[in-house]
């Protein structure tokens, strides 16, 4: 984890603990707002990559409960069905929700499906979506591909992005490079692996000198999203989460 002297350079896991919520009072107030918002939520089936979109349709405090709607596939359904869990994520104002729910059972909704769950123990809730960054792997990581010329040359440059969130991402450039100025808007093509590649608008807010293990120097370049288009947000958030279970399943020794 990086020092308190660089918040923006946060990663994901260790600022989890920082941004959970344990307390069923807030729990309920986050899940009435993404009601009353009606969030679109996207659903991960066990965990895994498998995912569908949904929405909370009601929330039973009396029964410490809440339904969520169904799939549209019925293999979806049945899928769910059986793992018996989702890891949901959700939008409150641009800020990320993220909870998962257990004990599902599929309940009559008239002619849709619903699913019954308990209510989540624990949710963790974003307030700086900028906060949450992900450390992108060297062999699996976004680039970003800026337009011909912007360097002095013919063709166009690809960069590696180093971290990445819902609200921006990084890249380095050898030290002496004068590509990138502070606050300045760049119009960019970032290509997310297994994703799509879209055309961004990212702003300079910070540039930092880096010293790397082998003594070679670079800058950092931490942008942030000033124009993005419709599913970005999914997109980047449903790379984070792949990531994010790769390195899990690494750690506890799975396949």
């Amino acid at each position: 984890m990086q020092n308190s002297e660089h918040p923006e350079d946060a990663h994901d896991g260790a600022e989890d603990e920082r941004f959970l919520v344990r307390n069923a009072l807030q729990i309920r107030q986050l899940i009435r707002q993404l009601i009353d918002q009606r969030s679109l939520i996207n659903a991960h089936i066990g965990g895994r990559d498998q995912h569908f979109p949904t929405a909370i349709l009601e929330l039973d405090e009396d029964q410490d409960s809440l339904v969520l709607d169904g799939s549209p596939l019925e293999s979806a359904n049945r899928a769910a069905e059986a793992a018996g869990d989702l890891l949901c994520f959700a939008q409150l104002e641009k800020v990320l929700v993220r909870f998962h729910v257990h004990g599902l059972q599929r309940v009559d909704n008239g002619p849709h499906v619903a699913f019954r769950a308990d209510l989540p123990e624990e949710l963790v809730h974003l307030q700086r979506r900028e906060m949450y960054r992900l450390e992108t792997p060297i062999t699996d990581a976004p680039h970003l591909l800026l337009p011909i010329g912007t360097d002095g040359s013919a063709e166009p440059l690809s960069l590696r992005v180093v971290d990445i969130s819902g609200g921006g991402l990084a890249v380095t450039v050898p030290q002496e490079s004068s590509l990138f100025a502070l606050q300045r808007f760049y119009e960019v093509e970032l290509n997310i692996p297994e994703g799509p590649q879209m055309q961004v608008g990212l702003v300079v807010c910070n540039m930092r000198e880096q010293r790397l293990a082998n003594g070679s120097e670079i800058k950092r370049i931490g942008m942030r999203f000033e124009r993005m288009p419709r599913g970005a947000d999914s997109a980047i958030q449903r790379y984070i989460f792949r990531i994010d279970r790769q390195r899990s399943a690494r750690k506890n020794g799975e396949s």
